[in-house]
């Protein structure tokens, strides 16, 4: 399956009345994300801010952090945490409730259940805000006060400005295309690409070196995205067939469908688990710059094999956790019993469990693999274009993991606009 976006399909989108009504919406919210990344948070010294990220041992995580944010924490801006403190609180409430049968009784309770299931998710977000924030005024104001007016009206002012994104979010979800919280990350890391082009191109040792070294990476880009786009679509189809039932002189099922397993199941949602837990380390050792012995063999660590090697098969392993704590093959197994549909070939019940279990196994392995790889790739281009050119790329960076967030959320926008167009039978854009 492919998906593809014409211009006269395009025309098509926007001459209806709704969705072109919703697509402004979207573009008018994102607006106010840009501005208000520019706005500086109150009560905090910008000198501080700058010296925090010149020094070269501190902000692994705030620089990721950066990065998704759309420069706002290096400016420390209102936006400063951006929305992802609602994106860990939400994996984690997710993970929660496929662990706690509490919590997904409650789930289970409809649509009164997902609501409170959300108002807890967005309390803890707030926690992990004040969280976030506070260890972030923490690192900027190191040797000093943190208990002051100027920084506590600062760490309010980045948690207030999350609060914001978050009904920002769900406005969107609401009254535009796609998901809000996606989209917000999607315009933070494009916002970024700007800057770090002209960065690239000002650099004053500009050779014929350096610009093949671009061209490279342009090249490794386009083959990166049409690979995220062909594993963002593929899925294994899983053929079921629902039992007929008479009922009086009615005859009920019968119906052949498929059940879709994605190769892409976990998301990006593993490798923000596996590059957030290897960030801590030199995060915390930021924090007390006087272990340089403890600096000095992380640093040899960070710019290893080794470090490559471990990051892998970190996004491997979380891809299979969260697959299998996410995916529930025994209750697809149950649901199918419970509406007499079967697998073709296969029993209903255990059997039916088993090779669902199986089936997924594999097809996460190859997602896995997958993940594992966009993870790494930042340091593998890194290393082949360096060792073709000679020359060191230092602020265009390709990362794998922002190319999968972006292509990911424009792939899943451009279905929802396509689910809209059909609604009035238009051709949509899937060819």
């Amino acid at each position: 399956m492919s998906v593809s976006a014409n211009p006269a399909t395009m025309v098509q989108a926007w001459s209806v009345e709704g969705l072109k009504q919703r697509l402004f919406f979207v573009l008018y919210a994102l607006l106010i994300f840009v501005i208000g990344t520019h706005i500086p948070a109150p009560g905090v010294d910008s000198n501080l801010v700058q010296q925090f990220f010149q020094n070269s041992g501190s902000g692994a995580m705030f620089n990721f952090m950066d990065v998704i944010s759309g420069g706002a924490l290096r400016k420390l801006s209102i936006f400063a945490l951006g929305i992802m403190p609602y994106i860990n609180a939400s994996i984690m409430m997710q993970l929660l409730v496929a662990i706690d049968p509490r919590l997904k009784e409650v789930q289970q309770e409809g649509e009164e259940g997902r609501k409170r299931i959300s108002k807890w998710t967005r309390y803890l977000a707030i926690v992990l805000a004040f969280i976030q924030g506070g260890g972030l005024m923490f690192a900027i104001h190191q040797g000093t006060s943190v208990f002051t007016l100027p920084v506590i009206t600062g760490l309010f002012a980045v948690v207030g400005g999350t609060c914001f994104l978050m009904w920002l979010a769900d406005e969107i979800n609401q009254k535009g295309v796609g998901n809000g919280s996606s989209l917000i990350i999607q315009m933070g890391i494009i916002a970024g690409i700007p800057a770090q082009i002209f960065n690239e191109f000002s650099q004053a040792t500009f050779e014929q070196a350096r610009f093949i070294a671009l061209i490279i990476f342009g090249i490794l880009t386009v083959v990166v995205i049409a690979g995220i786009v062909y594993v963002q679509l593929a899925a294994r189809r899983i053929p079921i067939q629902y039992a007929r039932r008479q009922i009086g002189k009615r005859v009920y099922g019968g119906q052949s469908t498929y059940l879709p397993i994605k190769i892409a199941q976990a998301g990006v949602i593993p490798i923000i688990f596996a590059v957030s837990v290897l960030m801590v380390p030199s995060t915390i050792l930021g924090f007390f710059p006087q272990l340089t012995d403890l600096q000095r063999i992380w640093t040899q660590f960070n710019g290893s094999i080794w470090y490559v090697v471990v990051e892998f098969l970190m996004v491997l392993l979380f891809t299979f956790v969260y697959t299998a704590v996410t995916f529930q093959t025994q209750d697809v197994a149950d649901n199918l019993k419970k509406n007499n549909g079967f697998i073709p070939g296969i029993r209903p019940g255990k059997p039916t469990f088993e090779f669902l279990d199986k089936v997924l196994h594999r097809v996460t392995l190859f997602g896995g693999l997958f993940l594992g790889l966009i993870a790494i790739l930042p340091t593998l281009a890194t290393w082949i274009v360096e060792g073709i050119t000679r020359v060191q790329i230092s602020s265009l960076y390709l990362g794998g993991t922002s190319l999968l967030i972006v292509v990911g959320v424009a792939l899943d926008t451009v279905q929802q606009m396509q689910a809209h167009m059909v609604m009035r039978h238009y051709s949509g854009f899937a060819k």
